[in-house]
C-alpha cells in the first residue's frame, strides 16, 4: 500500500531536477527512437553467395515490416536469440536427405550494431527448419 506514495514522491522530485540521475532520462527522449532491427535476406542455390538467387527478403522489426512473408514471427524469433541467427529456435520437422545446397546470406543492423551471417545448408527443408522458418522466404512448403 505504501509503494505508490513513495513512487509519486520520487517521481515528484526528479520532475523538479533534484536527484542526480532525472536529467539522463530526459536526454535519451530527445533521442530517435532505435529500431529493433533491420535484416536483408538473400537464398542461394549451391555452397556460396555466388549462385543464383533464389529468393531475398527485407525484414524490419519493431515496428515489423518490410517484403519478409512473415514478419512479426521472424522479428520475435530473432529477438529470443538477440539477433543471432545461429541461436534461434530450430523447428523440428523431416526434411528429405537430398543434397541440393543453398547459401543463405544475411546483413544489417540489430539494437544498433551491425550484423552479419552466412550458412551453408544441405538443402532448402533443413534451411528453413534451422532458422525457425526466418529463411523461407517465398513461403515454401516443406
Amino acid at each position: 500500500m505504501r509503494a505508490r506514495p513513495v513512487r509519486t514522491a520520487l517521481l515528484a522530485v526528479a520532475a523538479l531536477g533534484l536527484l542526480p540521475f532525472a536529467t539522463a532520462p530526459a536526454a535519451a527522449t530527445d533521442a530517435q527512437p532505435e529500431t529493433g532491427g533491420r535484416q536483408h535476406i538473400a537464398v542461394h542455390e549451391g555452397t556460396d553467395p555466388s549462385g543464383p538467387l533464389l529468393a531475398a527478403a527485407y525484414l524490419r522489426c519493431f515496428p515489423t515490416g518490410g517484403s519478409h512473408p512473415t514478419p512479426e514471427a521472424s522479428c520475435l524469433k530473432l529477438a529470443l536469440a538477440n539477433g543471432d541467427y545461429a541461436r534461434v529456435p530450430q523447428i523440428h520437422r523431416a526434411c528429405t536427405k537430398i543434397y541440393q545446397p543453398v547459401t543463405v546470406v544475411t546483413h544489417g543492423t540489430w539494437h544498433g550494431r551491425t550484423t552479419a551471417y552466412q550458412h551453408t545448408y544441405a538443402n532448402q527443408c533443413i534451411a528453413n527448419a534451422e532458422s525457425g522458418d526466418i529463411f523461407n522466404l517465398t513461403p515454401w512448403n516443406d
